[in-house]
């Protein structure tokens, strides 16, 4: 192969590379839109009562998301031996500081599915008879997938013969096995969201030990494990939402698991405009 033509091959992978990368970005960016729709839905049934931390939580999964966005563009920044070598003190501190402001929404947010989760637990038992007399309050019940739909006196019959419970301070209704799909769905979230959090402190802490050169053998090989250990989570949550749950959240969470890899990837220089870490741990 000629210069020329090692040149073009190298060109091909980087285009194709960026090409992917961008798609992927891209369907995340419409994805937050889709979720942002369906907060708005639940916020609409929250109680004339419900305080501002009950509204945030409404919108944990948005808020979580835009986190995502902004932390997993910091990380393309990052991860390229250009941008690192750009870098000035003013510039560290303020990915610095805007990489420790998403690590804080993360944290909130995955307080926020932990909350949800226990508020599933606080639903109490409704006489079905009652259920057509809600309708008129501007109440909805939530679907296995834990979508709110309007409770209207056309579809409020189908609770006549069925277990049902209400939320005590929101206006949403449930049938016991939309309950227990929801909870078993809060459940992958919860796992879901501390999964990911690992992960992301586990690329920091080795990109950080990389820079420093004290990326050693026995560090490696620890950062590789944990890490591992929470993809080896996220594909089983990934193949939980497959399986029991909508297209649009199986679908988005194999997009971030791909994202991530891309990420990881970078390192690498398969990007062009990179050239590849120098990944030789220091001797232990």
């Amino acid at each position: 192969m000629t210069l020329t033509e090692s040149k073009a091959a190298r060109f091909t992978k980087a285009t194709a590379f960026r090409a992917i990368k961008i798609a992927i970005y891209t369907i995340l960016m419409l994805n937050l839109s889709y979720y942002l729709y369906e907060d708005v839905t639940a916020y609409l049934y929250l109680g004339e009562d419900a305080t501002l931390l009950g509204v945030v939580e409404s919108f944990a999964v948005t808020i979580d998301y835009v986190a995502w966005m902004v932390l997993i563009l910091l990380f393309e920044y990052e991860t390229t031996v250009q941008n690192r070598n750009e870098l000035t003190r003013r510039r560290k501190w303020l990915l610095g500081s805007l990489t420790a402001a998403c690590y804080v929404v993360l944290v909130y947010a995955a307080y926020g599915y932990a909350s949800s989760l226990a508020e599933t637990f606080r639903f109490k038992p409704l006489e079905s008879t009652s259920v057509c007399s809600l309708s008129e309050n501007n109440h909805a019940y939530l679907t296995e997938s834990g979508r709110p739909v309007e409770l209207t006196p056309e579809n409020c019959v189908t609770f006549s013969d069925t277990a049902v419970f209400k939320s005590p301070g929101d206006h949403l209704i449930a049938s016991h096995a939309s309950l227990m799909a929801i909870r078993r769905l809060g459940w992958v979230d919860v796992i879901n969201a501390v999964a990911w959090l690992l992960v992301v402190l586990v690329f920091q802490v080795e990109v950080m030990l990389e820079h420093a050169k004290r990326l050693t053998r026995h560090r490696l090989s620890l950062l590789m494990a944990s890490k591992g250990a929470a993809y080896l989570g996220l594909l089983g949550c990934a193949i939980y939402w497959t399986v029991y749950s909508n297209f649009i959240d199986s679908w988005d969470a194999w997009l971030w698991l791909a994202a991530f890899v891309l990420i990881d990837l970078n390192l690498f220089g398969l990007d062009q405009s990179n050239k590849p870490l120098e990944r030789e741990p220091v001797a232990v």
